[in-house]
């Protein structure tokens, strides 16, 4: 993305100047996979546009460019915003426009797929052409979809969901055209076959993994829900149950991935879905026509506003109402694949209801679940964690033992960012502390203090702090001795669950040992102190230190810094002295997570 007055095109030759590094994961969204499914290894940081040379891409993206610049002009035109936006999205999948408020709102209202090219929208437009067809040219009703089809795709960006949704839509056609019946589970694993024999890195594509799930729910309990819901008007009771049975279906991978399920889903597709069509028509047969004959355009386009209108509404009210979605900020590996026992059992009970009869059978097959179910929630996975928590330009940093202890070295500047940090690596059952190590009396040591207080059971606080007490450190310390903490003033090793917590001679500075694995957790306040041999990794807190030498830089490297503020931004010294290992920043990624392996400290992942 270049900022600024310079204007490029599709084709042209630019020449750039900037940093490229490798792509970002994400606290909440894995940004490296997702770009590397569409060929990007790399990305260019503060890019600068030098020389332009004017030039034009092929004869087939030329067109597609055209027709879809056409399309959007012709909306732009007649629609107000954020009307065209949204039309835009529903009909072509167009979400640049989508105002960022808009944008979320529909995540929270569990509306966010009706902007995304999918199987229904690809569905409906085939029907739609060979119904239109099929009575005046039947023989061509087929080949005329099949081509809408791979159009629509393409003027929709071509991106891997819009494919998948054409070759999904492909296979319905090709089904009727041979006379074959179109089984659900055979067309789904035909096509994620062929997808995956094609590109195997779409087993890790999370809309891939979506699609299917959802696919697989709607046509497995849809009709189940349908026949409980007989009461509904059956105009919203099929959308409401088709999007019950996705929701039930996707909902661990939501939690897993975005760490959010709307609860107000349901609802807002069944107000919603019923108009899908209608506007898919009048917003593309409008663009379409506009472009030749406006007035009649602009009139179809009108009413593709019209319903636009009624969307925004509805998306507003049901993403304000309370607890209109349900969020997790801790979802690791391990309570996936208990959700996934869940609902794999759930499926299967629902499938083989005929069978119930034999009660024995199945009280084990349910307690067997129930156990591992159990195990994958609440046991640990027996490996030492270190998480550097996105508190800003401060010092905080969890340590999760192998059995489940944790130890937690300062608090932060802030109480709400150290509190939502931990809220997002630790499970909710997680309310205790074995130690808690304050290695400076400042706010950006202990300035979340009141959070941790509030939240953990502490057994020990061990004050850290050579230099004189704080009046703020004193207060910290008052109100432990009060709660019945102990305080402990003497700077010394911490072992739990066979991990060593031990301060370096400047008794800032502390190290994190598990057999042969060690981490330093460094303040940049600090005299540097040479670390030992075996040391292949450190945090650095509050932005590290002013200096480092070029020397000194080796294993893996976590900065603690804010963003969008330059109070406390790495020094180019210190970065640049860091050596070749990775140099990861909660600024750009969150809470970094690092696991102790046979390798050293790693990033999780």
């Amino acid at each position: 993305t270049l900022y600024g007055i310079a204007r490029v095109g599709a084709g042209d030759q630019v020449l750039l100047t900037g940093v490229l590094r490798e792509p970002s994961r994400f606290e909440q969204f894995d940004y490296r996979t997702f770009l590397a499914d569409e060929g990007i290894i790399a990305v260019l940081d503060s890019p600068r546009l030098v020389q332009s040379a004017p030039g034009s891409p092929d004869p087939l993206h030329a067109a597609i460019f055209a027709i879809r610049h056409a399309l959007i002009d012709a909306v732009d035109r007649t629609l107000p915003e954020p009307d065209a936006a949204l039309v835009l999205g529903v009909v072509f999948g167009y979400r640049a426009a989508l105002p960022t408020a808009l944008d979320q709102a529909m995540i929270q209202s569990g509306l966010i797929h009706i902007v995304v090219i999918s199987g229904l929208k690809v569905s409906l437009l085939a029907r739609l052409v060979q119904r239109a067809l099929g009575r005046v040219w039947p023989r061509a009703a087929p080949i005329v979809a099949l081509t809408a089809m791979v159009a629509y795709a393409l003027v929709a960006g071509a991106s891997a969901a819009a494919l998948r949704a054409a070759a999904m839509g492909a296979l319905v056609v090709i089904a009727g055209v041979v006379r074959r019946e179109s089984q659900v589970y055979v067309s789904l694993a035909l096509t994620a076959a062929l997808m995956l024999g094609l590109k195997p890195a779409l087993a890790h594509d999370v809309s891939f993994q979506l699609s299917f799930a959802g696919t697989l729910g709607i046509a497995t309990m849809t009709d189940p829900i349908a026949a409980r819901l007989r009461m509904m008007p059956g105009v919203l009771r099929d959308p409401f149950s088709a999007t019950c049975a996705a929701e039930i279906a996707t909902w661990p991978l939501m939690l897993a991935n975005f760490h959010q399920v709307s609860v107000v889903g349901p609802v807002a597709n069944a107000l919603v879905l019923p108009l899908l069509p209608a506007i898919i028509v009048l917003g593309g047969l409008g663009a379409l026509v506009a472009i030749l004959v406006q007035p009649v355009g602009s009139t179809l386009l009108q009413g593709a506003g019209l319903i636009a209108t009624w969307f925004q509404v509805v998306i507003t009210w049901t993403a304000g109402l309370p607890g209109a979605a349900i969020t997790a900020p801790y979802f690791p590996v391990r309570w996936l694949l208990a959700a996934g026992v869940l609902n794999g059992g759930a499926l299967a009970a629902l499938k083989l209801r005929v069978f119930l009869w034999q009660r024995r059978v199945w009280a084990g097959a349910g307690g067997l679940a129930l156990i591992a179910t159990v195990l994958l929630l609440v046991r640990p996975d027996g490996r030492l964690h270190v998480y550097a928590l996105d508190v800003g330009s401060g010092s905080a940093v969890l340590v999760r033992t192998p059995s489940g202890e944790q130890v937690l070295i300062d608090a932060g500047p802030d109480p709400n960012l150290v509190a939502q940090a931990l809220g997002r690596a630790l499970p909710p059952t997680a309310r205790r502390l074995t130690a808690w190590i304050v290695t400076g009396g400042r706010l950006d040591e202990i300035g979340g203090a009141q959070a941790i207080l509030d939240r953990f059971q502490v057994d020990r606080v061990i004050i850290a702090e050579v230099k004189p007490w704080s009046v703020t450190l004193r207060a910290l310390v008052d109100r432990a001795q009060t709660l019945g903490i102990t305080v402990q003033t003497t700077i010394a090793a911490v072992g739990v669950d066979g991990v060593v917590l031990e301060p370096m001679p400047d008794e800032r500075t502390w190290l994190v040992w598990q057999g042969g694995a060690a981490l330093a957790i460094v303040p940049p306040d600090t005299d540097w102190v040479r670390l030992p041999r075996g040391v292949e990794g450190a945090v650095f807190t509050q932005g590290g230190p002013a200096e480092w030498g070029p020397s000194d830089g080796r294993g893996v490297a976590v900065v603690q810094v804010a963003a969008h503020s330059r109070a406390g931004l790495p020094a180019r010294a210190f970065l640049r002295g860091l050596g070749p290992g990775p140099v990861l920043r909660t600024d750009r990624l969150g809470t970094v997570e690092l696991v102790a392996g046979s390798a050293g400290f790693q990033p999780a992942g």
